[in-house]
């Protein structure tokens, strides 16, 4: 039977630790391989990825507008690609 906490298993996480892309890629994220992946484990609970990305042509937007096409899916790491239509 599956585990309904099984992203806290210590297995899951020194795996997501040791090899971001791949754990990613299971969830049909695909990242170029020059686009950079820093992952903090800070607890069984609470997993960071940082996976910046910025939308083409809001260069000179501001944090308050930037926030308005932020989805919790890309907070999380399964959405990396933003429009600029707002969330």
């Amino acid at each position: 039977m599956f585990s309904t906490a099984w992203y806290k298993s210590a297995e899951y996480r020194a795996r997501a630790v040791r090899e971001p892309r791949k754990v990613l890629e299971e969830f049909g994220v695909r990242l170029p391989d020059h686009v950079g992946i820093r992952v903090w484990d800070s607890t069984a609970e609470l997993r960071y990825m940082v996976i910046p990305q910025r939308p083409a042509g809001t260069e000179d937007w501001d944090e308050d507008r930037l926030s308005t096409v932020v989805t919790r899916n890309s907070m999380i790491g399964t959405q990396r690609d933003l429009t600029t239509e707002p969330a």
